[in-house]
């Protein structure tokens, strides 16, 4: 038999309609009866009935998360983390997953938020400066974060320190005497991704070194794999490669060995995000660390910020070049003997 709200307020002491102020989130509940509520709740395992709060007006106790396919990595994370996040806060989380880049999409998915009474909002996709202050000027009534939008966007927003990151790992493989260097960035719709191309390319251009190819891959492994035998096929010789994430570099790590490249002794490779797994590829990736926790903390913080300060918020959250077996110094020996190996390979391929 389910418990009633009439129990749960004769055990507490109270009214039925003080647990409805507490279940519902009112604040002009004291705190010393809302311990009293909460405690009889617990006791009772008492469960909300969240239509009914719904049909009721209450606004939900719960965050929204509109993102792109959970599938891929950093994605994934954020929003394990968010829900983490949520959860201290006292609020659950819904999430609505939009399968590209359509701001059309994105505002059905806020719509679609809304009518479940939510007012707080994460939006980790891509979306240009226009649309996210487009999307917060038609819902004046909900509070947006934004973890993928232009530095220069009038929103509240949270962020990987991407520049400064790209820049760490450029300078490591350059300054390793790195010169011919493949790029395979993340989509170009995407501020992160153009934020660590744009590190990379200040590095590039510092230290005089040559970009042999620049590709756009879709943040998976297959598109990794995909665009270095692409480039390799065509005859690119290179030293290095710069990608925009772990997983689009595990791909890359395997055309490299399928064209009898060694790495790092032939071709040096960094990632970004430092995923889980990337410590146990072949050989273990050095790439550069986001701190995906802390982006989450941040944006879910930032969602109730009362400060008396004027919006928008913005907030950058600190990266780490982590070194490992993919990156060495180039020994100038087998740096000829690599390029040896490449030119007799584009030989061979060329070859009836």
């Amino acid at each position: 038999m389910s418990v009633t709200f009439k129990q749960v307020a004769e055990l507490a002491g109270v009214s039925t309609q003080t647990v409805s102020r507490v279940t519902n989130g009112a604040s002009n509940v004291a705190q010393e009866t809302r311990d009293k509520v909460n405690a009889a709740i617990d006791k009772l395992g008492y469960v909300p009935n969240k239509g009914a709060q719904l049909l009721s007006g209450a606004k939900s106790k719960v965050i929204g998360l509109i993102t792109l396919d959970v599938s891929l990595h950093g994605i994934s994370i954020i929003a394990n983390n968010i829900r983490i996040q949520a959860q201290l806060h006292g609020y659950g989380t819904s999430f609505a997953v939009v399968d590209e880049h359509a701001y059309q999409k994105i505002v059905t998915a806020t719509r679609e938020l809304k009518s479940q009474r939510i007012e707080y909002i994460i939006v980790n996709l891509p979306l240009t400066k226009e649309e996210a202050e487009q999307l917060v000027e038609l819902f004046t009534d909900l509070h947006f974060v934004f973890i993928d939008v232009p530095n220069n966007s009038q929103v509240n927003s949270v962020s990987a320190a991407h520049y400064q990151g790209a820049s760490e790992a450029a300078q490591l493989m350059l300054k390793q005497q790195r010169q011919r260097l493949l790029l395979i960035t993340g989509p170009h719709d995407s501020t992160a991704s153009t934020l660590r191309l744009q590190g990379w390319l200040s590095q590039i251009k510092h230290f005089e070194a040559t970009v042999v190819a620049q590709l756009e891959g879709d943040w998976l492994a297959s598109s990794g794999y995909q665009l270095t035998r692409e480039a390799l096929s065509n005859g690119a010789v290179i030293d290095g490669v710069l990608v925009a994430s772990d997983q689009m570099a595990l791909g890359v790590l395997r055309a490299l060995h399928e064209h009898s490249l060694a790495v790092p002794q032939q071709v040096a490779v960094i990632g970004f995000d430092d995923s889980a797994d990337s410590a146990y590829f072949y050989p273990p990736l050095t790439t550069i660390k986001q701190d995906f926790a802390a982006i989450s903390a941040q944006a879910v913080d930032m969602l109730f910020n009362d400060s008396a300060s004027e919006p928008p918020f913005k907030a950058f959250v600190a990266t780490q070049l982590i070194e490992r077996a993919s990156t060495q110094t180039l020994d100038s020996k087998t740096y000829n003997k690599a390029q040896i190996e490449q030119l007799l390979q584009q030989v061979k391929n060329a070859l009836p």
